[in-house]
Parts: C-alpha cells; sequence; structure tokens
C-alpha cells in the first residue's frame, strides 16, 4: 500500500526547464556554427529527454507485509525489512541545494529527493531521508505498521 507520493514542485521544475532549454540553444547553435548541426541536435535532444524522465521522477513509501519499499521512480527502488527500522521522524525540508533524486548526503545517510517535506527513517546502519508530500501522515502510518508488525510477530 503506497502511503507517500511526492513530485518535484513547479517552481523546480521551472528552473530546470529554464536551465535546460539555455543549454540546448547554446549547444544548437554551436552546433550551426561548428558545422555539426546533426550531432548537436541529438545531443540536444538527448539532454531534453533526461531532463523531461527527471520532471516525471516520484519519490514513493509503500508498505507491504514485511517491507517499507522506498522508490525514486523511474531511477531506482529499496526495499526495508519493517523489522530493521529503529526510528521514524519528520525531517527537516529539502530543498535544490540537497539535489534530486538518489542522493549520499553523509557517509550513512542516503536521500530519495523531489524537495520540499521529507521523513526521516533509521535502520542500524544507515539513515534514509524521504521525500514525502504529508511528512506527517506518513510517519504515523509508518509507526503503527512496524507495530502491527511486531506485534503480530510477538503473538507467533
Amino acid at each position: 500500500m503506497v502511503i507517500s507520493e511526492a513530485r518535484l514542485a513547479r517552481d523546480s521544475k521551472g528552473l530546470i526547464w529554464g536551465i535546460v532549454g539555455a543549454s540546448t540553444i547554446v549547444i544548437v547553435i554551436s552546433a550551426q556554427v561548428g558545422g555539426i548541426l546533426l550531432p548537436g541536435l541529438l545531443i540536444a535532444a538527448g539532454i531534453a529527454a533526461l531532463a523531461w524522465l527527471i520532471l516525471r521522477m516520484t519519490v514513493s513509501v509503500a508498505v507491504t507485509e514485511e517491507n517499507i519499499v522506498l522508490r525514486c521512480k523511474p531511477f531506482y527502488s529499496t526495499a526495508i525489512p519493517l523489522s530493521d527500522l529503529s526510528v521514524v521522524t519528520r525531517a527537516p525540508d529539502t530543498s535544490l541545494s540537497e539535489g534530486y533524486g538518489l542522493r549520499i548526503l553523509s557517509k550513512n545517510t542516503r536521500g530519495l529527493l523531489v524537495g520540499g517535506p521529507a521523513v526521516a527513517l533509521e535502520t542500524a546502519s544507515r539513515r534514509w531521508i524521504i521525500s514525502a508530500a504529508d511528512p506527517e501522515g506518513a510517519v504515523v502510518r509508518i509507526r503503527v505498521q512496524t507495530t502491527n508488525k511486531s506485534t503480530t510477530s510477538l503473538s507467533e
């Protein structure tokens, strides 16, 4: 069950498209002046396609019977056993300075980020910062699932 899904903010999308647009114009003009228009157009098209993928990126958190599944579509996915989670809290908001997508934020901290509100998940070996549209709601739902999992395993 998906409990959170976050997307890039409209302002961030506009900034990225502006940078990509300016870059592709410079590439195409330079390629035309250099007499290599076709390769320049192909490079510009590749940059635009990659930007389109990045702008459609979503970060989601889903909970199954055994795992919490973290996804940064279309680039990355991982599952963390619910039994490995030790702490689930609200994290500080993220922005362009932390970057977008799968990020290595420090030695043992990874991020799946699209900017804005976030939750923090901690295991014995790693801390995850995950973008979430409603971080307070996501924290509550994850805590409920981990509590249900530990009560179920205790009663077995």
